[in-house]
């Protein structure tokens, strides 16, 4: 590095990334009163929350929403000011031939009953839901630690769901959050994240999921983010940057998603999950629930599927609707014909007229996260760097956050 000008006043802070992990560590930092910059590759902030506008439709990047309860949420935004649209508190679930949508009382009477008297649920899956719904109220930290964890299939076992019901309901829901084949994740962490579903709605910002980084860059002066600004190697207090630029800093925070993070620091990648999405623009939504739809593995390679001009109307035009659907994926192709054809077999002949606006696979959509985990892991960074980001936490908005704040306290305290 020392062939290239080095800059002899570098900042304090250096932050390498500008996702939520990384805007935590920086407006934590100079909300203390501390110099900070931060290098961000791409040229707008949010990482892996972005969303891009076509044609007047908002299309978030990935199937992404923001669970309204996580507890780090207060700490750095204001969930007001983002004009929050809530999906419905349950779920449209499939059964073969018409979704029955299931619902908390407080969000939907009707999918209240429809709980009571579906198929999808045995009588006993009903008392045994009733009996998590309780445990998961009453509890902070799960039923167990790390080293108790499970998959979620064996926990669903553990306590007698039915097939049925985790076929239709529970595999769907939880492979589509966790981006798993099946409900090979960890128990544990899914655990707290139904626990956060059932404290408060699902929802995304009016604006799109973008607003949320965006917000949170706000609270920073304009000089401290660099955009388009790829860091390409580390050496002790420096840091190399694509154009040639060394820049010298007293700590450096290592905020990338994790495969960028371990390639800087010459380790090995654990590997992460994908999700594809495809967006359609459609004249007649197909339904005007609130929901987030669920299928079942079998039925094809979507999980889940939303209206979202239902949920947020600013996601499209005047006039027009936009469907998403998602799922999780090994491969790297779009699986848009099979994905089609379900949605034919689906809502009928109506789904042949949606027009694909955008599609994609997002390689590493989620860092791997597999039962027995730690919720906080040490990644190998000393000295001068130290490393944020969901990889180091759990696989979240909740886990960016944390990681970032926690760490932006620890260099405050050093």
């Amino acid at each position: 590095m020392s062939q290239n000008p080095v800059s002899e006043s570098g900042p304090e802070f250096l932050v390498v990334g500008a996702g939520l992990a990384g805007l935590a560590v920086a407006t934590t930092l100079h909300g203390a009163g501390r110099e900070v910059m931060v290098l961000e590759r791409a040229d707008q902030v949010g990482g892996r929350v972005r969303t891009d506008s076509e044609s007047g439709f908002l299309l978030d990047r990935g199937f992404q929403v923001l669970l309204t309860a996580y507890p780090e949420l207060e700490r750095h935004l204001d969930l007001a000011s983002l004009n929050l649209r809530p999906f419905l508190r349950g779920a449209n679930v499939w059964d073969g031939d018409a979704f029955v949508e299931l619902a908390d009382p407080r969000s939907s009477v009707r999918g209240a009953f429809n709980g009571l008297r579906t198929s999808l649920l045995s009588s006993a899956d009903r008392i045994r839901l009733l009996r998590l719904v309780v445990q998961l109220r009453g509890s902070n930290s799960g039923f167990f630690d790390y080293s108790n964890d499970r998959s979620m299939e064996q926990f669903l076992r553990e306590r007698k769901f039915s097939d049925r019901s985790i076929e239709a309901i529970w595999e769907p829901l939880f492979s589509g959050i966790q981006l798993t084949s099946s409900l090979e994740g960890s128990a544990r962490l899914a655990c707290l994240i139904l626990r956060c579903l059932l404290s408060g709605p699902a929802a995304v910002p009016a604006r799109g999921m973008q607003a949320i980084p965006e917000q949170m860059a706000a609270k920073l002066p304009e000089s401290v983010i660099r955009l388009s600004s790829e860091v390409v190697g580390l050496k002790g207090d420096e840091v190399a940057l694509a154009t040639g630029e060394v820049l010298r800093a007293g700590k450096i925070v290592l905020a990338t998603e994790e495969t960028s993070a371990v390639q800087l620091l010459g380790l090995e990648s654990k590997g992460g999950r994908s999700q594809w999405h495809a967006y359609f623009r459609t004249a007649e939504p197909p339904n005007e629930s609130k929901a987030i739809h669920l299928f079942p593995a079998k039925d094809g390679p979507c999980r889940n599927a939303a209206v979202m001009s239902n949920v947020a109307s600013e996601y499209a035009p005047k006039g027009e609707s936009l469907v998403v659907l998602a799922g999780p994926t090994n491969s790297s192709e779009l699986p848009l014909s099979a994905a089609e054809a379900q949605m034919v077999r689906t809502f009928g002949v109506q789904a042949e007229n949606w027009e694909l606006l955008s599609g994609a696979v997002v390689t590493g959509a989620q860092p791997m996260f597999v039962p027995g985990m730690k919720f906080r892991k040490k990644i190998g960074a000393e000295g001068l760097f130290v490393v944020a980001g969901d990889h180091s936490t759990t696989p979240s908005i909740q886990g960016a956050l944390v990681s970032g704040r926690i760490v932006a306290e620890s260099l405050l305290k050093d």
